[in-house]
């Protein structure tokens, strides 16, 4: 996959847009903050945050898929969601991870590769 450039994330949380944020323009990538209904920049990955509003976040992984077959679609949420982790993968999401988990997968995103040991 090539280096992510531009990383698009639909989070309400400030914590994970701003630890994501640290991370892609700590390697020289920009990351743009979206909401459910609004229109999807151009980017090499979309990250969706399904930790609150889970019906509409499910649906709007599902639309951009339709969409965008070829985009990047990473989930995330708390490590004991496994239904919800499935449920976004069968939605269209490329991968769902655990939230701990967000900050590795964006780094290895950019081209930069995720701390030894380190799983998504």
């Amino acid at each position: 996959m090539p280096p992510a450039r531009t990383v698009a994330l639909l989070s309400d949380d400030l914590m994970f847009r701003s630890q994501l944020g640290a991370a892609v323009e700590g390697v020289g990538g920009a990351l743009v903050a979206v909401r459910v209904g609004e229109p999807v920049p151009a980017a090499d990955a979309v990250f969706v945050d399904l930790n609150g509003d889970t019906p509409h976040r499910l649906g709007f992984i599902a639309t951009l898929r339709a969409e965008r077959p070829q985009q990047s679609i990473v989930a995330f949420c708390h490590h004991g969601e496994k239904e919800l982790r499935e449920m976004a993968m069968r939605v269209g999401a490329s991968s769902c991870v655990t939230n701990g988990a967000l900050q590795a997968v964006a780094l290895r995103l950019a081209g930069v590769a995720a701390p030894s040991g380190e799983r998504t």
